[in-house]
């Protein structure tokens, strides 16, 4: 009578398993919903990009300056983020429209630049120039 109750007890359970296919996870068929990462392993869904001057992930919105838009007319986005390393010699710059963070290099205390960007601080606050026109400015 044991082993009757036993096999009824147990085949409600068995019955639950379907066939698994060999060599196939079931695991692997359920997306996975904010996994996106890019290629430094950031996770892109939950904001965070990766940060040459950090070496690390960060969401620029929390660590970064914001430089509000300057031309709401000719530009959807409304700001960008300016992160300064420790040793003030380079700052990076998060655009919505660049594919990766711009890095500027220190050419004084209150100015950084590249070829085509420079970002200036005056003020008290500071700015980032494209080709002569300013794009960016921080409001404080």
């Amino acid at each position: 009578m044991k082993y009757f109750t036993l096999l009824l007890i147990t085949i409600p359970f068995l019955a639950c398993h379907g066939p698994r296919e060999e060599g196939k996870d079931n695991k692997s068929d359920i997306p996975q919903i904010g996994g996106n990462q890019d290629a430094n392993g950031c996770l892109t869904s939950a904001g965070y990009t990766w940060s040459k001057v950090k070496e690390d992930c960060i969401r620029p919105w929390e660590e970064a300056i914001t430089l509000n838009v300057t031309d709401t007319s000719t530009n959807f986005e409304t700001a960008a983020f300016v992160l300064i390393d420790s040793t003030k010699h380079k700052a990076e710059v998060f655009l919505k429209e660049a594919d990766e963070s711009i890095l500027l290099d220190s050419v004084s205390p209150l100015l950084y630049a590249n070829k085509q960007y420079q970002l200036k601080q005056d003020n008290h606050c500071w700015s980032l120039i494209h080709q002569d026109e300013m794009l960016y400015e921080e409001v404080k």
